[in-house]
Formats: C-alpha cells, sequence, structure tokens
C-alpha cells in the first residue's frame, strides 16, 4: 500500500433554506427546509498496479497489487425536509418530520477498491447510507398522576447495495466486477421500521420541595421488529440478496432517578 503523493484531507460545501410559519392560535409551527451537500477530496483506494485493459500488462513487474490511498472521490446530497412541531389538549407534545433525499458519490470509503481502478466513472451511484423517504415522530404525553409517557417512531426505505459478479472477468486481480450495465449500488435492501417508547412515574417524597423520586422503563425496538442490514451483492455466492446481520432485538432498560 502507498499514499498518493497529492493526498488532501476531505471537504464539504453545504447550503440550506428554509421556510417557517406559526399554524393557529396554538404553539404548532411548521417549517419547510431545502438543503444540498457536495463533498470534495473524498477518500478511495486504487490499485495504481492493475494489468492494462487488454493487455494484462502490469506497470511494476515488481508488485503483483499496489493500492494507492487516493483523495479523489466526490459526492452529492439533495434533501426535502418537512417539519411539524406543536402541542395538542397541552398534554401531547410531538415532532414530526418527513425527508425526501437522494445522495450519490463515487467511493465506498477509504478501502474501498472499483471495479474498474483505470475508469471510475462506474463507481457514481447511490451513497452507501443513501435512503430516499424518511419518516420520524416523537411524542411526550403528560398523563394523571405524574406519569409521562414517551415514544418515537422511524419509518425509513431501504439502503442500497453493490451487486457484484464475485469473477475477475476484467483480470485486474481482484473479484469484484459488476455485470454489464450494473451500476454501483443498485441493489435495494428492506424497509427499516423501529417504535422506541418510555413510561415514566415521579414520586415527591418531600411536599413543596424539589426532591422527588423517578422511576422509568424504556423499550428500545418495541415490537420486535426484524430490520436487516449488510445485505449479500455477489451473484455467485448461494446467499445473494440475503442478509448477514440485522438491528438489534427488543431491549428493556429500567431506570430510578433521585433528585435532590
Amino acid at each position: 500500500m502507498r499514499i498518493a503523493p497529492d493526498i488532501r484531507t476531505p471537504y464539504i460545501l453545504q447550503g440550506s433554506f428554509a421556510v417557517e410559519r406559526k399554524l393557529g392560535s396554538g404553539e404548532n409551527y411548521l417549517t419547510v427546509e431545502y438543503s444540498t451537500i457536495r463533498g470534495v477530496k473524498l477518500y478511495r483506494m486504487r490499485n495504481i498496479n492493475a494489468p492494462l485493459p487488454g493487455t494484462g500488462i502490469i506497470l511494476d513487474p515488481n508488485f503483483i497489487n499496489i493500492d494507492q490511498f487516493e483523495s479523489s472521490g466526490t459526492s452529492r446530497g439533495h434533501s426535502l425536509n418537512v417539519t411539524f412541531r406543536g402541542m395538542w389538549l397541552k398534554k401531547f407534545e410531538f415532532l414530526s418530520q418527513y425527508a425526501l433525499s437522494r445522495t450519490e458519490d463515487d467511493t465506498g470509503g477509504m478501502f474501498y477498491l472499483p471495479a474498474d481502478n483505470y475508469d471510475l466513472r462506474g463507481e457514481r451511484g447511490r451513497a452507501d447510507f443513501d435512503r430516499r423517504h424518511r419518516f420520524n415522530l416523537a411524542g411526550t404525553w403528560k398523563l394523571p398522576w405524574n406519569i409521562g409517557l414517551g415514544g418515537i417512531v422511524a419509518l425509513w426505505s431501504g439502503i442500497p447495495f453493490n451487486i457484484t459478479t464475485g469473477v475477475d472477468s476484467n483480470r485486474d486481480t481482484v473479484p469484484n466486477d459488476r455485470p454489464p450495465g450494473v451500476g454501483r449500488n443498485t441493489g435495494r435492501g428492506p424497509r427499516y421500521a423501529n417504535v422506541d417508547a418510555r413510561l415514566e412515574k415521579k414520586f415527591k417524597l418531600k411536599k413543596d420541595s424539589r426532591t422527588d423520586l423517578e422511576l422509568g422503563i424504556d423499550a428500545f425496538n418495541v415490537f420486535n421488529h426484524t430490520n436487516f442490514k449488510n445485505f449479500i451483492g455477489t451473484l455467485s455466492s448461494p446467499f445473494f440478496g440475503r442478509a448477514n446481520a440485522a438491528s438489534p432485538a427488543r431491549q428493556l432498560q429500567f431506570s430510578l432517578r433521585f433528585r435532590f
């Protein structure tokens, strides 16, 4: 491995424009925001000693692969966010947000090798973390007897995964070639859905005092929904299109807090 002599630290350029409006006489606000972000000089790896296309000749016969760290990648993202926050009956306070976005780049990270080391145009595609739709809802409800109920709902569209043949068709010593006409990250994973909740109760230990005791229980992934991730994109694998990992299952957490 080696580091490119002109490598430099990546940086981003970001801009946004937002409009906010109060709705009705209560504390209800609607915000619409458009934002764009561009990443420049992103890190990538490239085998600069890969055999020349059509010839099989390598530049330095003393080595097989010379993987070079470079800062030649770029990214571009656009998003439209609609946020509504408000209060209902002075008991239920909530915040909801919907985001429509798309982020593209031409590098999968510092240790990611392209399918063709001499033609990086095919690497332009959806970013590994790109999700087209995101909806989040968070709220707290003040119940009688000093009981509070809170929750967070997250519904997101799936992230992409890279589809490869598992064969070194272009003879660059790395079997990460993609099928003809297939770009990077064209595979599509399933949707993500998750619900977290919290139930708490406060006990006043002394009248007209700040001293109190709070008991709480948190539930993460309340419905124990399986959210798969890390999908296998190698066509020659018997596990193609299947996930080899998932987000955590349901978890419960109990808490005791004493204030004085």
